[in-house]
């Protein structure tokens, strides 16, 4: 589960501005961290709706109710993991690792499973053979560049990993060969200190990718490929949730028929 921050971002970033199901989003993101302690009446009054509209938007991203909808989220459980696998650690050092294993395995699960599906089928039909793809990264995300140069090396896709804090006329020259272009920003800051020069670069026909964790309205003018992410405990959970994108990317790359991709 944990779904629904997630499904809340990818609706955010798709849906019609001045619809009612796009107020309703936006309050439950504002009032996330009251989850899954709060009522719907509490929503749709926020919403300036009501609350069966409430219940018809948590239909539309798949829930049964909206009591589902609240208790899809991180719990106070979820986020002790690391000090139980610690406490474990202390009595069996092998129950430890097994522990630290099935709380991999169950992360991975959740990562492979959460993206935005038609998204990654978008992304993947900008790309071509002999092309090449920047991926402004921070420091927690280096790992995932090679992932993906990995995992498109085979197509001939050439991929340039470009750090985040590097002066941006250098980052701009390091860019200056990639038709598409990964930002990886979590908290969204980065991309709005360095808006402007992004606005350039997409005028001279730069194309771009979003990764974040923040609702930002203003990203759309940017691009319309946003992909959403949800923190977790560890920088080895992030860099996991970013690499699984990469990894589905090259897959849905892989997949789409020969003459598609000439």
């Amino acid at each position: 589960m944990n779904n629904a921050y997630i499904r809340l971002l990818v609706f955010l970033y798709t849906a019609e501005k001045s619809s009612v199901d796009y107020e309703i989003a936006v309050v439950l993101m504002r009032e996330y961290n009251r989850f899954p302690n709060i009522l719907i009446e509490d929503i749709a009054k926020q919403a300036c709706t009501t609350a069966s509209a409430v219940t018809k938007f948590c239909h539309k991203l798949n829930y049964k109710s909206f009591k589902e909808l609240r208790n899809d989220c991180i719990c106070d459980e979820q986020l002790q993991v690391i000090p139980k696998q610690l406490e474990l650690a202390q009595t069996s050092y092998k129950q430890a690792c097994l522990s630290y294993l099935e709380q991999e395995q169950h992360n991975l699960a959740f990562y492979m499973q959460y993206h935005d599906e038609a998204m990654i089928q978008k992304a993947a039909s900008l790309m071509r053979a002999g092309m090449e793809i920047g991926v402004c990264y921070a420091p927690y995300s280096y790992t995932c560049v090679h992932v993906m140069r990995n995992y498109l090396e085979m197509f001939h896709i050439q991929v340039q990993g470009v750090p985040r804090d590097l002066d941006e006329d250098f980052m701009a020259y390091r860019l200056k060969s990639s038709a598409l272009i990964w930002l990886i920003s979590l908290q969204g800051t980065w991309i709005k200190e360095h808006w402007n020069w992004l606005i350039k670069l997409k005028g001279e026909g730069k194309t771009f990718l979003i990764i974040t964790a923040t609702y930002e309205e203003t990203f759309k003018e940017l691009t319309p490929y946003i992909f959403p992410f949800q923190f977790k405990d560890t920088i080895l959970d992030t860099a996991a949730q970013i690499s699984c994108l990469f990894v589905k990317l090259a897959f849905a790359y892989a997949n789409f028929p020969k003459l598609e991709k000439s």
